[in-house]
């Protein structure tokens, strides 16, 4: 199936749809948490911050094999980079929010080195599934 078909739209250089693919990714990750601060309490809302991590940098992962198709010699190690990234980006800037809005950090080292596994896993899980969906579609 066409690429363009799909709505697809493959990056030429490999660097640049790994930047988009962390950009949205640290994005959406931000979004989601300010906006479970506009009704949920702080400490409340932090514990939801894993599960936002993990269906991101899924989505990550997909997204960045469905930028980069074939490009990439390693799309797996590269996604779990990308994934471990996403999570530290996110936690250092919710950190920031944090220290900067209540004077005090919220996240512990645990929390973080949480965060980061479950970047890391769920990366690598929707890069694994977007490599089989674009096999697939090959072999129709």
């Amino acid at each position: 199936m066409n690429p363009e078909a799909t709505g697809a739209k493959q990056t030429a250089n490999p660097v640049r749809g790994i930047a988009l693919t962390l950009l949205v990714g640290v994005g959406g990750n931000v979004v989601v948490f300010i906006f479970l601060l506009t009704f949920l309490p702080i400490l409340a809302a932090i514990k939801f911050i894993p599960w936002i991590i993990a269906f991101n940098t899924a989505v990550a992962g997909y997204s960045l094999i469905d930028k980069t198709r074939d490009r990439l010699r390693y799309p797996k190690t590269i996604s779990a980079l990308a994934g471990c990234l996403n999570a530290l980006i996110t936690s250092g800037i919710i950190t920031t929010i944090s220290i900067y809005s209540f004077g005090e950090q919220l996240l512990a080292i645990q929390d973080i080195s949480l965060f980061v596994v479950v970047g890391l896993i769920c990366s690598v899980l929707g890069t694994i599934l977007a490599v089989k969906y674009f096999k697939l579609q090959r072999k129709q």
